[in-house]
């Protein structure tokens, strides 16, 4: 029951979005003004703000990070794989692969660890994301641009530029980085500043879950269901059992390897979409993929949880 009251609320957030975009509550214009408003401001102040307050040394957990590290690159070379196997095309590749491994780290990986683990964990959570987000970035352009042979086309320094841009514009990788600049270094946080993150960054969580579920187009997912579910398995089942095993390897237990599992268990985020349409993947299918991984994670990270608990890790 503990752990379903820290998962479910976080999905039933998403479900009024859902349906606060239907009934018109929500509409496309307000949408996009605040997942803008979240990606670009509320989600960087709120991970400078609880990076920056955290003693880095003590949060830091440089296992979990290899752990992730070592999933995601696992993962995506199995999903290329696969694709190989399927005689799929090179949009529909690129939004594969992209899907079976590009985890909702900041819309629902943060809200989750915050409901389940409290602040302390969020904190934690944040100083992980800081670190495997550029990892994850640079893995989705690449998975997007190489069926397409888009490094022969563009030869592969042009091609390693334009990764490299994406990773260092990521707002979210920015104000991580500023945490952690800011936690080593040790600064104050001079009062005023401190209070008007306080009363701001409370906003940031609730917010991206009802633009979450607010982004949701059903209409948008019409096809390719099959494949769509093949990448959400390897997403929320493959993906985090890889993860488990290759944690419990290295040692790691406790709150470290809760949030290794929250974090990497998490469903395809909704950039996903976005980047399939801007660099020639197939985004109806990125589409179908986001909606059918959010729907299976809330009972696959439940019982990942549980199984933890179960096993005394």
């Amino acid at each position: 029951m503990d752990i379903l009251q820290s998962v479910f609320p976080v999905f039933l957030v998403v479900v009024l979005g859902v349906v606060l975009r239907r009934y018109r509550f929500l509409d496309e214009r307000f949408i996009a003004a605040a997942n803008d408003l979240v990606y670009y401001l509320l989600l960087p102040m709120l991970l400078f703000y609880e990076v920056g307050t955290t003693n880095f040394l003590e949060s830091f957990s440089g296992s979990l990070v290899i752990g992730a590290y070592a999933t995601t690159l696992a993962v995506f070379l199995l999903a290329f794989s696969l694709s190989r196997l399927l005689g799929i095309g090179p949009a529909e590749t690129g939004a594969f692969v992209q899907g079976s491994f590009r985890a909702n780290l900041a819309y629902m990986g943060l809200p989750v660890v915050f409901n389940a683990l409290g602040q302390a964990g969020l904190s934690r959570a944040g100083i992980f994301l800081g670190f495997v987000v550029p990892v994850i970035n640079g893995l989705s352009v690449i998975a997007l641009m190489i069926p397409h042979g888009a490094e022969k086309e563009e030869g592969i320094a042009a091609t390693g530029w334009r990764i490299l841009r994406q990773v260092a514009a990521n707002p979210l990788i920015l104000g991580c980085v500023s945490g952690i600049a800011w936690s080593l270094l040790k600064l104050p946080f001079p009062l005023m500043v401190k209070r008007t993150l306080f009363l701001l960054t409370p906003a940031t969580l609730p917010l991206s879950l009802l633009c979450l579920g607010g982004s949701f187009s059903f209409q948008r997912a019409r096809r390719g269901f099959s494949l769509a579910a093949l990448a959400a398995s390897l997403k929320v089942i493959v993906a985090t059992a890889l993860a488990i095993a290759i944690y419990r390897w290295m040692g790691v237990s406790g709150e470290d390897l809760r949030i290794g599992v929250i974090m990497l268990g998490c469903p395809t985020g909704v950039i996903t979409y976005v980047l399939a349409s801007q660099l020639r993947g197939d985004a109806d299918l990125a589409g179908t993929i986001i909606i059918v991984s959010t729907v299976a994670s809330a009972f696959t990270i439940t019982g990942w949880l549980f199984l933890l608990r179960a096993m005394g890790w």
